[in-house]
């Protein structure tokens, strides 16, 4: 009887053992080298175009192409060059502690610099500060890791267009009582840093795409817009004044003016 039960007693003990899920260990270096992953790939999409982008409107007033540098005006094919070649060694099992790989960032960081210093000195349009606004901010996000020195924000001169058709900006109007102030952008990137709230195409096609329409403030509270269909395309990656009721974070737009 006694050895019956002890029988019993072990067969449960290893039904129990086996039905029991073993802990998966997190791993950090693969979780980390995802992410470095990830930066780089974006980059890559964000900075395909970017070359054509920029001497189309270096062409173009307000951008006056004869003051920049002829280091400056070379640098974003060789940026576009250097990411390439960054995310050709992206692979390598050891990408955390890769001396490859923190050579070729330091390189295309050396050709941002000077993008970097051309996009702040002249007034590009809007949509293109805005696309180079995200590389920035991955290649920050990369040099942190990496521990490499990381780019300067630099303000453009004359701080944009000013809305549509040279109108007051809402930020310089008198804001009536109740009523926001901020950008009107997709959910998404809202989420991806100041530097994605001017990129109008970005957030036109992230809205067409099926994202919802919300509004960001300066301070980055978002506020969920309760009937989008008074949010004209216009408006996309505009600093606005929104009139309505507010219900906590979700706002029924009554009138929004640029």
């Amino acid at each position: 009887m006694i050895s019956r039960s002890l029988t019993a007693s072990a067969i449960l003990l290893l039904w129990s053992g086996m039905a029991t899920p073993q802990q998966v260990e997190f791993d950090r270096d693969a979780s980390a080298r995802d992410y470095v992953q990830f930066q780089v790939e974006e980059i890559s999409q964000w900075v395909k175009d970017f070359p054509q982008r920029f001497y189309t409107a270096a062409a173009r007033p307000p951008v006056d192409i004869s003051k920049l540098s002829d280091a400056a005006k070379t640098s974003p094919d060789e940026l576009a060059a250097d990411v390439k070649q960054l995310a050709a060694v992206t692979q390598a099992k050891d990408l955390m502690s890769s001396s490859a790989f923190k050579e070729a960032l330091d390189k295309t960081l050396g050709a941002a610099k000077l993008v970097n210093q051309a996009m702040g000195s002249q007034r590009f349009p809007e949509a293109l500060q805005g696309d180079w606004a995200q590389i920035r901010v991955n290649l920050n996000n990369l040099a942190a890791v990496y521990k490499l020195q990381t780019l300067a924000y630099l303000a453009p001169p004359g701080g944009g267009r000013g809305g549509r058709g040279g109108a007051t900006p809402a930020a310089a109007k008198a804001v009536p009582p109740g009523a926001l102030v901020g950008y009107v952008i997709d959910q998404s990137c809202a989420l991806k840093g100041k530097g994605m709230w001017t990129n109008a195409e970005c957030i036109a096609r992230c809205i067409r795409d099926g994202d919802k329409v919300v509004l960001i403030t300066e301070e980055g509270k978002v506020y969920q817009i309760a009937n989008p269909d008074k949010i004209e395309s216009d408006t996309y990656g505009q600093k606005v004044i929104v009139a309505g009721k507010l219900d906590g974070e979700t706002v029924t737009v009554s009138s929004v003016t640029m």
